[in-house]
């Protein structure tokens, strides 16, 4: 119900956080409707995004925040003299060396997040490309239109870092505030809100391009100001949960469960409606264009799925909802428990898969990929497949353990602890059902990463009891929370997507004659500190007047290299009934291909294939783009035109 009390004026960190998603929906905004007109460039964005970033503003009523004044400064100061503001402070400060060390290495941004950027920039709208790899129309684009700003004015992504590592910064009071709306005492709290945001799946894409942790920032935040709007907080509260709710789903359509519990919640968010139905419509709108209701649209248009997977892979959408709950739960569980680095990764998963009878197995070949339905764990954890890790598992079980073995600070007023349980009791169930309806329908092998949103929640519910004030008082648990953030530490330091040490420099020694381990090693950290150039040989072997350039892959690319420089040089994908003859009638005198798995597509080989259109191999590179797997070889082939 809405309160009677008068409006709650919101604090200064939370005016931050509004501008900082008021910013991001604008970008969303911005990138849709200039797409409709034609004018998705630099000038249009810099006019549309200050546009609708104000429009938006003045709508819901956020003020500007305050300047930050001596005395907050000062408290700052002394707050991070405490070690665990510190050992906040210094995962930020080693990202943000990170960052700009290192270029882009993200997988799933190389092959689909950032190319599709560049690709409707050159055509100055939104496009569903001609392609085999439907990710790049199917998957949600909120953090896409975020970074449109950057490719087209600035033309780079050495800064795209950026967006994470502030949003990063806003972990910390976004998760205090949670934890106490949800009913985790204040000692707990607050030694909680500078320990979560280490958890490996937040600090490692701090300095990434990775779009995980930037989920959980607008679903925290969704429900932080929902709590906000519940004790009075007014109508810029309403509409900025609502806001978080639509962009948790622009970035990650995974987030759509969260939208049960917080339906639950805030049942009653309807009613602020009736005092300002224009600006609520007006908003509604806006909003809706910074959701993920637009790719769902046109994904349904397309190919008659809103989620799109079956214009990817008919299994994504297709999994068996015991069996989906059953895998998820187990993978989760071994995803977030392994070590870190874990030389034995080989060795148990030939032993863990044989715990589970033949029947099992096939079910989950028949819902998840490979990596899911087989149980796989890395030997290495990255920001690619990590959960929260060993160390804050470890850490919550303790909690959890000594929570009950404490006794709880005592209540005087016992109708305040039965509203105490059943609040508790209606948001366990109704997160419950969220991550169980996730499970239920997802395929996904790296499901402890994907489910980097459900975190806060889950904690906040482990950790409302009133004896946990007492438990982050005891030297026990102060150890065990030393170990867990220097375990995060440690991955910022050694993470080979930007490792903080000269790696490569001591591996340089490791050869044949080197131990297994060492080799793997030397592997994987070279193959991650020549990803983001990947097919930067391939780049470089076309000549540099070439402005389109042809593009035909079988596997899983990082095809972004091949765009740069950007807003110069556009690629033209391949469909399987393409030819070389094809490419030339379009005028298109270079292609980029990749020969792994070509014949088991095309019936025939590469060199028959090139020969039969009258093409010319100019070069043949060997390149490893993924350390687990051999190098493949990739070929520069030119078209010349047919004699007359």
């Amino acid at each position: 119900m809405l309160q009677n009390n008068p409006t709650i004026k919101l604090p200064a960190g939370s005016l931050w956080l509004g501008h900082w998603i008021l910013f991001g929906a604008a970008c969303n905004v911005a990138g849709w409707s200039l797409s409709a007109i034609y004018y998705l460039n630099a000038v249009g964005l810099i006019i549309a995004i200050p546009l609708f970033w104000f429009l938006m503003a003045r709508l819901i009523g956020l003020g500007l925040p305050p300047k930050p004044s001596k005395s907050v400064l000062s408290c700052w100061h002394l707050r991070f003299k405490k070690l665990l503001p510190a050992s906040f402070i210094i995962l930020a400060i080693l990202s943000l060396i990170g960052g700009f060390l290192y270029a882009p290495n993200n997988f799933d941004a190389l092959i689909y997040r950032m190319p599709r950027v560049a690709d409707w920039l050159m055509a100055e709208h939104w496009e569903w490309i001609t392609t085999t790899k439907n990710n790049l129309n199917t998957r949600s684009t909120g953090f896409e239109w975020w970074t449109a700003p950057m490719f087209a004015i600035l033309k780079t992504d050495r800064l795209v870092f950026l967006i994470n590592l502030v949003s990063f910064l806003f972990l910390p009071g976004l998760f205090f505030s949670l934890f106490r709306q949800m009913g985790v005492p204040r000692k707990s709290a607050y030694s909680w809100m500078w320990i979560l945001p280490s958890g490996y799946c937040f600090v490692l894409q701090a300095a990434s391009v990775g779009n995980d942790m930037l989920a959980t920032l607008f679903a925290v935040a969704a429900f932080d100001f929902g709590f906000r709007w519940k004790r009075g907080g007014g109508y810029p509260c309403f509409a900025l949960a609502l806001l978080g709710c639509a962009m948790m789903t622009a970035i990650k359509p995974t987030t759509l469960p969260l939208l049960l519990p917080f339906a639950v919640l805030f049942h009653d968010m309807w009613l602020p409606t009736l005092r300002k139905p224009l600006a609520t419509l007006a908003l509604a709108v806006l909003f809706a264009f910074a959701s993920f209701l637009p790719t769902a649209a046109i994904n349904f248009r397309q190919c008659g799925d809103w989620t799109g997977a079956a214009a990817e892979d008919q299994k994504l959408g297709q999994v068996q909802p015991l069996v989906g709950i059953a895998t998820n739960t187990i993978n989760t569980s071994l995803q977030n428990l392994i070590p870190p680095v874990f030389p034995l990764a080989g060795a148990w998963n030939k032993m863990f898969i044989r715990l589970f009878p033949a029947s099992f197995l096939e079910a989950t070949h028949r819902s998840f990929e490979e990596g899911g339905a087989n149980f796989s764990v890395s030997d290495f954890q990255g920001e690619e497949s990590s959960g929260v890790g060993t160390g804050l598992s470890i850490l919550l079980f303790v909690s959890i353990l000594m929570g009950l073995c404490k006794p709880a600070e005592s209540v005087h007023q016992g109708s305040c602890v039965k509203r105490l349980r059943l609040q508790w009791l209606l948001m366990c169930g109704a997160f419950s059902l969220a991550i169980l309806a996730y499970f239920s329908r997802a395929g996904m092998s790296t499901v402890a990463r994907h489910i980097a949103p459900f975190y806060p929640f889950f904690f906040a519910l482990c950790l409302c009891g009133r004896s946990q004030n007492r438990v982050v008082q005891s030297r026990t648990w102060r150890w065990a929370t030393y170990l867990a953030v220097a375990s995060a530490l440690a991955m910022v330091i050694i993470t080979p997507s930007r490792p903080l040490w000269p790696a490569n420099t001591l591996f340089s020694k490791v050869n044949g004659n080197s131990p297994q381990l060492l080799q793997r090693a030397k592997t994987g950290y070279e193959v991650y500190s020549g990803r983001s150039d990947g097919l930067g040989p391939i780049r470089d072997a076309l000549p540099p007047d070439i402005t389109v350039v042809g593009y035909l892959s079988y596997s899983t690319s990082p095809e972004l290299p091949l765009w740069k420089p950007y807003m110069h040089r556009q690629l033209r994908h391949l469909l399987p009934q393409n030819t070389l003859g094809s490419l030339r009638t379009e005028g298109i005198r270079y292609l980029a291909l990749n020969t792994d798995h070509f014949e088991l597509y095309k019936g025939t080989t590469p060199e028959e294939w090139v020969k039969r259109d009258g093409g010319i191999v100019k070069t043949r590179i060997s390149l490893q783009l993924i350390a687990r797997q051999p190098p493949c070889e990739w070929w520069v082939i030119e078209i010349p035109p047919l004699p007359l």
